[in-house]
């Protein structure tokens, strides 16, 4: 079906950030030298039904082989292992940003060389697994793609852009709120509600990029934001990046400023994180007494808003 190389890619384990290794494509026989390469390609056998082709399943896998220095091996040969979980992330040479999650698999290890492959491969019926509900049957899905992958302009689209059910107390998939924030999602409209009494609330996600100078941009559609002009904060969005678990700031980033006059418009925030950044919160904050309503967030390397989701 498709094959793409990254540009850069970063391996972490969110139990232990001392566990994070990057690898960037760099001239053949160089020390570290990495080729990083995402595949998507059938997996189980076609069934034919008047004369169309059905493909059940599909095989994901993120494939890795280079020269690596010995510590490096070492280490990776142990969290593979361990079968231990990981995140990883990337940037595709067409602009793409790769989220994965899950363990990897040794492939070959060439000690007089150390050449070295490792890939992270899965199965599934790709789209995403979403809650259903029917008189025969229900379930509960958790948003993410049936993959534990996405690889598409939009960082954020790992999970998608809807939520379990409608109603009060409801985050879109893969987000998280700051206690006492009142959240609500509207699924007939895909709009995330979330107010705040009381003082600063926010809704945010963490996404783990092998930064190093690139630089982000999050956007949010704003549908209605009601600030209230007494508040001290008000609504904006921003992002912060972390060289540890939301601890260690690397780079703060500018707030960019919401209010009623941007009704039914794309707000953005951008930042640079340095190499030394393992993660990136995206940030939607509110002072006391504002509420926002927004819709199709996302996290691009380019600057021209394009909300998409990882529909393969």
């Amino acid at each position: 079906m498709s094959r793409s190389q990254l540009e850069k890619l970063s391996i972490l384990n969110t139990a232990d950030f001392s566990d994070h290794f990057t690898f960037s494509v760099v001239q053949e026989g160089s020390d570290e030298a990495s080729r990083q390469v995402l595949s998507i390609e059938p997996a189980s056998v076609p069934i034919i039904e008047d004369g169309q082709t059905i493909i059940l399943t599909k095989n994901y896998d993120l494939t890795v082989s280079g020269l690596f220095k010995e510590d490096t091996i070492s280490s990776l040969q142990t969290l593979a292992d361990n079968r231990t979980s990981l995140v990883f992330g990337g940037f595709g040479i067409g602009g793409q940003i790769l989220q994965l999650e899950g363990a990897m698999n040794v492939n070959q290890v060439f000690s007089e060389s150390a050449s070295f492959r490792f890939n992270s491969p899965r199965e599934a019926k790709g789209g995403y697994d979403l809650t259903t509900v029917s008189p025969l049957h229900a379930h509960t899905g958790t948003g993410k793609h049936t993959s534990g992958l996405s690889y598409s302009t939009n960082g954020l689209a790992l999970y998608k852009w809807g939520a379990a059910s409608a109603g009060s107390g409801i985050t879109a998939y893969g987000w998280e709120k700051s206690s006492g924030a009142t959240v609500s999602f509207a699924t007939s409209t895909n709009q995330q509600t979330l107010s705040s009494t009381g003082g600063v609330k926010k809704l945010y996600r963490n996404i783990y990029l092998p930064f190093g100078g690139k630089t982000l941009y999050f956007n949010i559609d704003v549908v209605t934001a009601n600030d209230d002009n007494a508040s001290e904060n008000g609504i904006s969005i921003k992002m912060i990046s972390y060289t540890g678990d939301e601890t260690g700031v690397d780079v703060d980033g500018t707030a960019t400023s919401i209010t009623s006059d941007d009704n039914g418009t794309v707000k953005q925030a951008s930042i640079t994180p340095t190499s030394d950044a393992k993660m990136v919160q995206v940030i939607v904050q509110l002072g006391t007494d504002d509420t926002l309503i927004f819709k199709n967030p996302t996290l691009q390397t380019s600057s021209t808003y394009e909300f998409v989701e990882f529909n393969t």
